[in-house]
């Protein structure tokens, strides 16, 4: 009798490893899969981001090229005008 209830003990206390270690790796899963949307989000971010420095360096560079065409245009005319 006493072998019976020892197997009995054996295999349930197999059963509970089991079930804790199935908990702890799904849980790890669950982290993992977390990580990995967050990181996406935060790249997604970042590049969302760097897209929108790319478009106002390039207005800021169109503001730039117009705004040495007017300082070459006003030292042409200081150029004309001056005595």
């Amino acid at each position: 009798m006493s072998t019976i209830a020892i197997i009995v003990i054996a295999v349930v206390a197999v059963a509970i490893l089991l079930f804790v270690a199935r908990s702890v790796v799904q849980r790890r899963r669950i982290a993992r899969e977390r990580e990995v949307r967050r990181r996406e989000a935060e790249a997604e971010g970042h590049r969302s981001m760097a897209e929108d420095h790319r478009r106002k360096s390039e207005e800021l560079r169109d503001a730039a090229d117009a705004e040495e065409d007017r300082a070459g245009r006003h030292e042409d005319r200081a150029t004309e005008v001056q005595p």
